[in-house]
């Protein structure tokens, strides 16, 4: 682990948007489960000393502020807080204990474990209880699929890591000392395949092979929906990491999408990179294009499913919310449909009692649509 004064010094901006992600997934996650007869629980395996140098709270205090405000959700509640630098653990407690002043939060465990690839065995989850992990390790050591696994696998379960895509990157290109942690993620033949793949290609060429690899490795396995949303070098414009979300559960990608577009940079026509933009790096703000962007290709692509038939707006935004595989979310498509009409591509048939609504065209989800 790194110095703790280090790693947990002022909080950037990419460290609070990824608190923020993570803490409003728990928000809706936990609104959604509490209803089911069981108790629930949140895991957390970097937990940190919870706060930061400048007083801002990490993502574990988030969870538990959110906690207590729920009377339901604290009496059912469970965590799990590991970090390897007992200092970490002890301000983490401290700092928790300070806000349950009543005792409201009765199962709550900390360890000092270390994180290795063989962690996933000797973590022990009863089969009844959902649970929503964090793991964000500073490096990678001990990420593996094996304990993504073991993190989603009860029904409920959401699993969201921190993909440090830089020392992974530089890992890729090494001789063979890092395997052993790069198999644990990628798997062995996986691994030795990109190697090859990799070596000939430019920075930008590495980037989305090396995601797709890492997709496909989680979905052979048991996470059949993954979202990445990167961030960028507070030093530089390269990639640093990602955070990564995955889930069983077609809902509960759905929900997430919609948490990352609402955290994420968006281009002139509202369509979200899944990236966060910092001040730093983006100070002058997004660039003009005099090509068509993403949005058209939306468009191509509803038109080729659906020429000549009748289907709700409510379906094809079920059908883009819960498709892991492009960036596009429920509002691209009603902003789409509304040019579409415009244009008379498409034609509403019924469900649509207002055409205009505050001088602006009217979308609605139940309204059926047909395709010209």
């Amino acid at each position: 682990m790194p110095d703790n004064e280090v790693f947990f010094s002022d909080q950037t901006e990419q460290s609070a948007t990824k608190a923020h992600i993570v803490s409003s997934y728990f928000t809706a996650w936990s609104r959604v489960i509490k209803k089911w007869d069981c108790k629930m629980a949140y895991i957390d395996l970097f937990c940190g000393p919870g706060r930061y140098a400048d007083n801002k709270p990490s993502a574990p205090l988030q969870i538990i502020q959110s906690t207590l405000a729920d009377a339901v959700l604290a009496g059912k509640m469970m965590f799990l807080f590991n970090d390897n630098d007992q200092a970490n653990i002890n301000s983490l407690q401290q700092e928790i204990s300070s806000l349950d002043t009543d005792g409201k939060l009765k199962q709550i465990q900390y360890f000092t474990e270390t994180i290795d690839i063989d962690s996933h065995s000797s973590l022990h989850i009863p089969r009844n209880v959902p649970v929503l992990s964090f793991v964000d390790p500073f490096g990678y050591k001990g990420l593996t699929r094996d304990l993504i696994n073991k993190l989603i696998a009860n029904s409920g379960s959401d699993c969201i890591f921190f993909f440090n895509y830089n020392r992974i990157n530089m890992a890729l290109s090494s001789n063979t000392k890092f395997d052993d942690h790069l198999i644990g993620i990628f798997g062995e033949e996986r691994t030795r395949l990109l190697k090859t793949q990799l070596a000939p290609l430019s920075p930008s060429q590495r980037e989305p092979m090396v995601m797709n690899a890492l997709i496909e490795a989680l979905i052979e396995e048991k996470g059949n929906y993954v979202l990445p949303f990167k961030f960028y070098s507070a030093e530089m414009l390269r990639t640093s990491h990602f955070i990564v979300f995955v889930t069983k559960n077609q809902v509960a990608c759905k929900i997430m999408k919609q948490i990352m577009y609402s955290n994420s940079a968006k281009d002139n026509d509202g369509v979200a990179t899944f990236s966060f933009e910092d001040s730093r790096n983006f100070a002058n703000g997004s660039q003009l294009s005099f090509f068509d962007g993403p949005i058209k290709e939306l468009e191509r692509n509803l038109i080729s499913k659906y020429s000549g038939s009748a289907v709700t707006v409510q379906q094809l935004c079920d059908e883009v919310d819960c498709d892991f595989t492009n960036q596009f979310v429920s509002k691209n498509v009603t902003d789409v449909l509304k040019r579409m009409e415009l244009e008379g591509q498409i034609t509403v048939i019924s469900g649509r009692k207002q055409k205009m609504r505050n001088g602006v065209l009217n979308m609605p989800k139940n309204a059926i649509i047909r395709f010209k």
